[in-house]
């Protein structure tokens, strides 16, 4: 995994909260007791890890960034890990569940993250993936044409959902269950996407801090297109382009959940 986040500062709680739509699409697709045992892969500082221990899941968060490490969310139910999705410093056959909310992408290798998972999961356990792939997005999605670097770089870092389904089908031997996600406008966890209602807050350094793309792509090409959607939000350029887009309630950002059981 890319250890993208130890350069993203430290205020990431504020931005990406978990929210109680993607929590409750987890909860359904892993279809778990409470008491069971949950791996939480790529868990950041446990925004999801938190609040399912919250409710009485007992969970094990595996995190390589330092960064998201010092900022982690504590719980009596949550234990944390350092290591790596490829190679977990967990035991195998153990888990009832196994998520991984929108980290995929910084996996060095997917199928070897995917192997570990089927490994580190008990027989009759169930993996849950939410993730995306940005070529599904609308085609007149707005976010493509001011932040074209940072569309280009979310292709290039997320394979495309036919792969990644190919590949855990393949890895799993046996059938992925897929449920597409359109993101409501009242998105708490802010990812790339989230606000694609609110352009404004994309002209905020906080929020564009807690998204990875943002944090690769600093410098020039995010200051030219920050600067560019200010001076069009100002002017009314944005609005009388992609105005209507304030009013829809859900908008399709290529984002969905896969589930697949051992």
């Amino acid at each position: 995994m890319k250890i993208i986040y130890n350069n993203i500062g430290n205020n990431y709680n504020r931005t990406r909260c978990a929210d109680e739509r993607i929590l409750s699409s987890l909860l359904r697709l892993l279809n778990l007791p409470v008491g069971a045992l949950i791996a939480d892969i790529g868990a950041g500082t446990g925004n999801y890890s938190y609040e399912l221990a919250k409710l009485g899941y007992l969970v094990h968060a595996l995190e390589p960034s330092e960064k998201m490490l010092e900022q982690k969310l504590e719980h009596p139910n949550l234990t944390w890990h350092g290591g790596f999705a490829e190679a977990m410093p967990f035991a195998s056959d153990c888990y009832d569940g196994v998520i991984c909310t929108m980290a995929t992408h910084h996996f060095s290798s997917l199928e070897d993250a995917f192997s570990e998972m089927r490994r580190i999961l008990a027989p009759r356990g169930r993996l849950v993936v939410f993730t995306a792939d940005p070529r599904e997005v609308d085609d007149d999605c707005w976010l493509k044409e001011y932040f074209s670097p940072q569309f280009k770089l979310a292709c290039d870092v997320q394979p495309e959902r036919d792969r990644v389904i190919a590949m855990a089908e393949s890895i799993f031997c046996a059938n992925v269950t897929i449920s597409r996600f359109p993101l409501p406008h009242d998105l708490k966890d802010g990812f790339f996407y989230s606000a694609w209602r609110y352009p404004e807050k994309y002209l905020q350094d906080e929020f564009r801090k807690g998204i990875s793309c943002f944090a690769i792509c600093d410098g020039d090409p995010t200051d030219s297109a920050v600067k560019k959607l200010g001076a069009d939000l100002q002017n009314g350029t944005w609005d009388k382009k992609h105005g209507d887009v304030r009013e829809r309630e859900y908008y399709n950002g290529g984002y969905y959940f896969f589930s697949i059981g051992k």
